[in-house]
């Protein structure tokens, strides 16, 4: 079974700040380059026994401006992506989200969801949102 520390030590590899936000959650950042740490929303990472799930929350607040055909988008944004999916949340807040399993996980597995995820949410804002 993977642990918490194991999983810290792999995105502290990967160039990512990863502070414990819980008996078994991280939240991790882009670690400050020259003064300025890149901007990325809030990403978590949960340690299950089975399974470990990634999410950057809230992408978009419920509140927050929305094209009017943002959920088509989405679902057509989905259809492309590997490992992540866009999702709303019970509050109505867009989430990316990814779910790994335990059992096999390594770290290039990881690496991968990582990269992935915050590439997709870098794009959310270029691609999906405009106008």
């Amino acid at each position: 079974m993977i642990d918490v520390p194991t999983i810290q030590g792999w995105i502290e590899k990967l160039g990512f700040e990863a502070a414990l936000e819980g008996e078994k959650t991280l939240q991790i950042r882009p670690r400050r380059e020259g003064g300025k740490a890149p901007s990325l929303p809030p990403f978590f990472i949960q340690c299950g026994e089975h399974w470990v799930l990634l999410s950057i929350l809230p992408l978009l607040d419920a509140r927050a401006f929305r094209p009017d055909d943002l959920h088509r988008r989405l679902l057509a944004a989905n259809r492309n992506m590997r490992v992540a999916k866009f999702a709303i949340d019970k509050n109505g807040d867009l989430v990316l989200c990814a779910e790994l399993p335990t059992e096999s996980l390594d770290y290039s597995e990881l690496a991968d969801a990582v990269e992935r995820m915050t590439e997709y949410a870098r794009l959310f804002d270029a691609e999906l949102m405009r106008r």
